[in-house]
């Protein structure tokens, strides 16, 4: 729920940095406020010459082992920022939901073996089967709502399209985007517009000029990592053509 969440309230990318930083904060927490004072009522115990009350070792333990089993989770989504196929589709949530259990189950793997109580091979099948469910999702088309466009939205469209920016506009999102965001993408490895996101009309540059505005000419998101190359001077003029449109 809380992946769900994250992904209505900020862009993808966004969303599994916030879930990342939340799990290693609750990590921090389990060992700066259970394990470490545990602990040091424990040594203080010995060292008075008392019998530790057992108790605080074994939350301890249970602390550490809950930390063991994020470990990966964690680290897979402090670096998903690198890995749009894995934010960048509408099924993210899901994705970042199916990373935790893969993270368990093979954390779960090593925990047995090296505690000598079997080898339970059936964690591997488990999360190979989890992952090609990923790698599909990351790659499925856009669920089409059957929502018919309002008029206002088409109005707002007309607005940027109307822009004296937008001749420079389109051939820019043209050049640089539309490889990907087309109903066939011709840049290898997309096979699906990512998002769903089209962005090879008009009226489809103009419906999703705000996206363009944030991700391309505010943030730097997009193209991921700049594979297109697309120049500041167009970065520019994206956020020119945005913030002038209608005044």
């Amino acid at each position: 729920f809380i992946a769900w969440g994250l992904t209505h309230l900020f862009t993808g990318r966004a969303a599994f940095l916030h879930l990342g930083a939340i799990t290693a904060t609750i990590m921090s927490a389990n060992v700066f406020m259970i394990i470490i004072p545990n602990q040091k009522i424990v040594v203080a115990d010995l060292i008075a010459g008392r019998k530790p009350d057992p108790k605080y070792g074994k939350i301890a333990k249970q602390r550490s082992l809950h930390n063991n089993y994020l470990t990966l989770p964690v680290l897979f989504l402090m670096l998903s920022n690198h890995y749009p196929l894995a934010f960048g589709t509408q099924f993210n949530w899901v994705i970042a939901s199916l990373v935790f259990i893969i993270g368990v189950l093979i954390r779960h793997y090593f925990n047995t073996v090296h505690a000598r109580k079997g080898n339970p091979h059936w964690t591997w099948l488990g999360a190979a089967v989890l992952f090609m469910i990923i790698i599909w999702l990351s790659t499925v088309p856009k669920v089409l709502t059957g929502e018919p466009k309002t008029s206002a939205a088409s109005a707002a469209a007309q607005v940027y399209i109307a822009s004296a920016h937008f001749p420079a506009v389109r051939d820019t999102v043209l050049g640089r985007c539309s490889m990907c965001h087309t109903e066939e993408p011709v840049y290898e490895g997309i096979y699906h517009a990512p998002k769903g996101v089209l962005l090879d009309t008009d009226e489809r540059i103009a419906e999703h000029a705000r996206e363009i505005y944030i991700q391309a000419g505010r943030a730097h998101a997009m193209p991921p990592a700049n594979v297109t190359q697309i120049t500041d001077q167009e970065r520019a003029l994206l956020v020119a053509w945005f913030e002038g449109a209608g005044k």
